[in-house]
């Protein structure tokens, strides 16, 4: 029997993919996120999200419902799903952020006309969207909606495949646990260039999605 790490703990729905399969699932979370208390200065003309757990800060906040009449851009299926069923209009959503700088890109004289552009990320975001906003759309501002904080353990047996769903995911495993001979099956290339600084057989989910990764996983058994 194999032994597989989540570093995410997976829903029962999720965990019943891999229902069949000879293996023992070991599940921790080693990420946590914050939401944090966020200061908004309406109107905005658009906001920009990257994640579910700036939503979920968002949400929080007692002006959110004004934020629904403002266009939406995103990053992310299911970051796109908690947005619209939370009232949102999503013009548009992304698998990763560097296709939404080419969407921004393309479309670069509307957005610069905007005065106001919100954009909620987290403390350990990537860079992508920050330089593009520099260089291009001096007019956004960045709101820090959650913070990520590493929470690792040690697993302390043999283990032979690790499911990474975030760079972050990979930096906290990594500093309890040396990588060794695992097959690492990573949500999307930015986790998957992170884990490559550490493993050499990483598999790539065809969809940035956790249902993605666990198909992955089944169809390789």
């Amino acid at each position: 029997m194999e032994t597989i790490v989540s570093t995410k703990i997976l829903t029962e729905t999720q965990q019943s993919v891999l229902l069949g399969l000879d293996i023992q699932l070991i599940e921790h979370n080693f990420v946590s996120i914050n939401l944090l208390p966020i200061k908004l200065t309406l109107p905005y003309n658009l906001l920009i999200f990257t994640s579910q757990n700036a939503v979920r800060s968002v949400l929080q906040h007692p002006l959110a419902t004004a934020l629904k009449n403002s266009l939406v851009l995103c990053v992310g299926e299911r970051t796109a799903q908690l947005l619209e069923k939370s009232g949102f209009t999503v013009c548009c959503s992304f698998h990763y952020a560097t296709d939404l700088t080419k969407y921004l890109s393309a479309n670069l004289k509307e957005f610069e006309e905007m005065h106001r552009i919100a954009f909620f990320a987290g403390t350990q975001r990537l860079e992508t969207l920050p330089q593009f906003f520099a260089k291009h759309l001096p007019n956004v501002e960045e709101i820090t909606a959650y913070q990520t904080e590493l929470t690792p353990i040690t697993i302390h047996k043999k283990v032979d495949g690790i499911l990474f769903f975030s760079p972050s995911g990979v930096e906290s495993y990594h500093s309890c646990n040396p990588a060794g001979e695992e097959k690492v099956f990573c949500i999307g290339d930015t986790t998957a260039e992170a884990a490559q600084r550490y493993w050499k057989d990483v598999v790539i989910a065809e969809k940035p999605t956790i249902d993605s990764v666990l198909a992955q996983v089944r169809d390789m058994r």
